[in-house]
């Protein structure tokens, strides 16, 4: 198996060299202007997380005009008597019935409603720091749309503790280094920033499939935006708290951009995203293979030393709590394990039910709007 021993030690290796590179600095001018900025959040049966989302909105210390759209894709509970008390503050908006995907919603107000020259999309159980819009449009001087870090602040569970070591690494750690190797980041639902020039230009959010923003890394890739990411301040948010949340969840990340390459191309998502994600996303899967065979080869202690390794120097670039280094072992076995079965699921949804279906995760200790706490330094 020596073959396979020198395949997982290349990977690992690349996965080492992305983390090494996600510590080199970006040169980002002082922001001396402020255009006018809109925040717009879509929030469906929320209430309670859309409360506190608002007061982080309102308590940023941006010099600039912010605008808040609380888009409302037609909740059945409590959301809309929560935003009566921010009358005057924020723009709320409800659709009369619910839409299949989000971009259906949000294009049309986008379109009609949004008066600041930079757009800004987050999800509903953000926790934004003081300083978050000031960082977004900092970087967008240098770019066309830019995305940020978010990690999760709610570990109660091994699923979550297992969540939050991969946002640290791919959607942090790993998405700086590759930023820093290729020139191109994605946009994340949960937090990116954009041109309304740029947005316009793209036709929007695309419709097609139900991941948006994946769309929006596609297409904006496509014709030649530049796209950054910033690193220097952090989003938390819920992270998911049990297998079947991880499913449902992972499943949209998973098939969307399996749709995406069958409306555009695969090349271009393959441009978007490009290959390095790829290979970053296969760290735990190579550590727990490598751990498992390493007991009949030891070729396989090199990549499984190599890819702990990256793991650790992940947590260090965010200065992560002493508990978050004890995660990475849950994470090197329930995430590949939970992909595993994600894709076994695709299929089935495929092959019987139509395709996936976009399903609201919610659960007892997962977006129901329990107070986070950060599991890193500030």
């Amino acid at each position: 198996m020596i073959w396979l021993a020198t395949i997982f030690t290349v990977i690992a290796f690349i996965n080492l060299f992305t983390a090494v590179a996600s510590f080199r600095t970006e040169k980002i001018p002082k922001l001396r202007k402020y255009p006018g900025v809109t925040i717009i959040c879509r929030t469906w049966d929320d209430d309670h997380v859309v409360g506190r989302f608002i007061e982080g909105c309102l308590n940023q210390d941006y010099k600039g005009d912010i605008q808040i759209i609380i888009a409302d894709d037609a909740s059945t509970d409590k959301t809309g008597d929560v935003v009566k008390k921010y009358k005057g503050k924020i723009d709320y908006i409800r659709a009369k019935k619910h839409h299949k995907w989000k971009a259906l919603f949000l294009n049309p107000i986008i379109e009609t409603k949004v008066k600041g020259e930079i757009l800004i999309n987050t999800d509903i159980d953000a926790v934004l720091p003081k300083n978050y819009v000031t960082k977004m449009v900092t970087h967008l001087q240098k770019y066309d749309a830019v995305s940020s870090v978010c990690i999760g602040g709610n570990p109660d569970t091994l699923i979550a503790k297992s969540r939050i070591v991969e946002d640290i690494w791919l959607y942090g750690t790993g998405m700086k280094g590759r930023h820093t190797l290729t020139g191109k980041a994605a946009m994340y639902g949960g937090s990116h920033a954009i041109w309304m020039h740029a947005l316009k230009k793209v036709g929007y959010y695309g419709e097609k499939t139900m991941t948006e923003d994946a769309e929006l890394t596609v297409t904006l890739n496509k014709m030649g935006y530049k796209t950054g990411f910033c690193d220097d301040m952090v989003v938390m948010l819920e992270d998911v708290d049990s297998i079947s949340h991880y499913m449902n969840e992972r499943k949209r990340w998973l098939y969307g951009p399996y749709k995406i390459g069958k409306e555009y191309g695969a090349k271009h998502v393959l441009q978007g995203y490009n290959l390095l994600f790829g290979i970053n996303m296969l760290l735990s899967a190579v550590s727990l293979n490598s751990l498992i065979l390493l007991f009949f080869d030891s070729n396989f202690v090199a990549p499984f030393l190599i890819s702990l390794i990256t793991q650790v120097i992940s947590l260090i670039r965010y200065r992560a709590n002493l508990e978050v280094y004890l995660w990475i072992f849950p994470y090197i076995v329930i995430d590949p394990l939970i992909e595993g079965l994600t894709i076994l699921g695709i299929i089935f949804d495929v092959l019987f039910r139509g395709g996936v279906k976009w399903i609201k995760v919610s659960g007892k200790k997962y977006h129901v709007g329990s107070p986070l706490r950060p599991v890193y330094r500030t």
